[in-house]
């Protein structure tokens, strides 16, 4: 009898040790999956804390690498670089053969390169040997290269890494946008045949005299006109030019001169055609205007004859380009939100069928057009594509109440009127609150509406001109903007600030050439804007000529957060 209980007893123990890997296995995925999840809305602590019990090797080998490696990432989103460190230590020690080990060296150099430790960074980055990552870790040499200023810890690294090619040509750079002194003649020759640089970019006499880069700003800053009768109704471009001056300034204290010069074309196409015919245009590097629609034409054939980059400040109307190679928005246009919206939603909104319902206006059916041509390109489909009009509110509120929901992996409503809104919301509440809805980030101006409602719901909000006022880079800016002007920056003031401060740091990478650079730079992290980049995020190294990243937000306890980050 005994012997026999114990052999039962061992036939339970055996399942039972069967049974709990499988169960802690199914855990492990969860957390792994939640982690993922957490990541992409930025609650990196909160990813950290999911990841961390599967970096144990030996009770998780399935998922240790993996989750060792978003840990670290994690850790380094949240600024927690000691963290971050020692897991990626942890990774390699305990995982030398893991496939991913060229990303976690990858990973590892951006964190020393947080760290001010820009040898141990490079010293990292040169022991890639995966040609997939040669030329993500030469941008990022690039990077935190442009932002190291202290000139002598720069010419440390050039004798240490003097074979480095990305090393060398910031620091030629650094030498024409302002570094430069006679004497240094002799290495910058060195370099430019070292490296086959550009002779005429980097040693040419215009190159060696010039201190900086040249930029025009065209604005109606209406000069001639009544102070008192022009002052309201021209605050945004006061806002916008003293944006720009402050990124002037932030980028001269980093070592590169950009030179505005400011020119007031008034409102109509007769002044900007003058200011476009001043013989010193020529000699800019770059134009940031005109504003207005009616003048962008002449602007796009004045940038095609000369090669001089034109960029629009405001404009989300890609026609005024022109078709233009040499013009470029700074702001996404209504096509771009609208493809990089429905692309969001095809990759992470299932099944792959959506309900588009748009207001009877111009502006919403354009960007329901775009969305709709978009979602169908990737392998979409449309279950219903129908137009509204909210100023007939018994028909609107029909149309909704007849939806029919089943099978619809996601509902898009393109209208800024409030009555759409609240009908929305009260279907999705009453019938499919988990059902995710892509919509304008105006909605959350609507007060018939509470935030708690749109958190309740799964609602994605298309946020343009969004910017965290929490961050680092907003607080500085801020507290310096007040600081200079005694009062606090517009959303026109943020724009200013980020476009000369993107542009110079492109003039200073890649030189005057932009449209053929912009493309390789990719898309960045902004100092005020979440990204900022003219190249197609799913087609590579391919051209746009207005700014291709959107934010898309969603609220999670009340807080609005970025479901779509970027990554550098």
């Amino acid at each position: 009898m005994k012997r026999s209980f114990l052999k039962h007893a061992a036939a339970w123990f055996i399942v039972g040790a069967l049974a709990f890997p499988a169960k802690a296995q199914q855990n492990n995925e969860v957390k792994y999956s939640n982690g993922k999840i957490l990541l992409e809305q930025q609650r990196y602590d909160l990813a950290m804390a999911e990841f961390l019990p599967l970096t144990n090797a030996a009770a998780n080998s399935d998922y240790a690498p993996e989750a060792s490696y978003l840990y670290a990432l994690a850790a380094l989103k949240a600024n927690k670089l000691q963290e971050a460190n020692q897991m990626l230590s942890q990774l390699k020690a305990q995982h030398p053969q893991w496939a991913g080990i060229a990303e976690a060296d990858y990973l590892l150099a951006n964190v020393w390169f947080e760290r001010g430790e820009y040898e141990k960074a490079l010293s990292i980055l040169d022991g890639i040997k995966s040609d997939n990552l040669s030329s993500d870790a030469d941008g990022l040499k690039r990077y935190y290269l442009n932002r190291l200023n202290d000139r002598p810890t720069f010419e440390k690294l050039l004798q240490r890494f003097e074979n480095d090619k990305a090393v060398a040509q910031v620091y030629a750079d650094k030498l024409v946008s302002g570094w430069y002194r006679p004497q240094d003649q002799a290495r910058l020759e060195s370099i430019v045949d070292k490296h086959k640089l550009d002779r005429k970019r980097y040693l040419s006499k215009d190159a060696l005299k010039k201190q900086g880069y040249n930029v025009a700003v065209l604005m109606p800053f209406n000069l001639n006109q009544d102070m008192v009768q022009t002052a309201r109704k021209n605050q945004f471009v006061t806002d916008l030019y003293a944006g720009m001056k402050l990124a002037q300034d932030s980028l001269q204290k980093q070592g590169l001169n950009i030179n505005l010069f400011a020119y007031d074309t008034g409102t109509d196409t007769t002044g900007v055609r003058k200011v476009l015919s001043a013989p010193e245009l020529k000699q800019m590097d770059m134009i940031i205007g005109p504003i207005y629609k009616s003048s962008a034409k002449m602007a796009a054939k004045f940038a095609t004859a000369t090669n001089i980059p034109v960029i629009n400040p405001l404009s989300q109307d890609l026609s005024i380009t022109n078709k233009s190679d040499n013009v470029f928005l700074f702001e996404s246009s209504v096509a771009t939100q609208a493809k990089q919206a429905a692309t969001y939603a095809f990759q992470n909104f299932s099944p792959k069928t959506a309900i588009i319902l748009y207001e009877n206006t111009k502006d919403d059916t354009t960007f329901a057009y775009h969305y709709r041509q978009q979602y169908l390109k990737l392998g979409g489909k449309i279950k219903l594509y129908k137009k509204i009009s909210s100023s007939q509110t018994s028909a609107t509120a029909a149309i909704f109440n007849n939806l029919n929901l089943k099978d619809a992996g996601h509902m898009a409503v393109f209208s800024e009127k409030m009555i759409a809104a609240m009908n929305t919301v009260s279907l999705l509440e009453s019938r499919a609150s988990k059902l995710p809805l892509v919509t304008y980030d105006k909605w959350l101006n609507i007060n018939q509406i509470t935030l708690r409602q749109f958190d309740d719901l799964e609602v994605y909000f298309i946020s343009p001109k969004y910017i965290n006022a929490e961050s680092q880079g907003m607080q500085w800016f801020r507290k310096n903007y007040t600081s200079k002007y005694n009062m606090p920056p517009s959303v026109y003031a943020n724009a200013g600030f980020e476009m000369v401060y993107f542009f110079g740091k492109m003039l200073q990478e890649y030189g005057t050439g932009l449209n053929q650079n912009l493309a390789v730079a990719g898309i960045r992290p902004g100092v005020l804007y979440q990204g900022v980049g003219f190249a197609d995020p799913g087609v590579r190294n391919e051209l746009r000529h207005d700014n291709q990243y959107l934010p898309i937000t969603k609220l999670e306890n009340l807080q609005l957060t970025v479901v779509n980050p970027v990554y550098y």
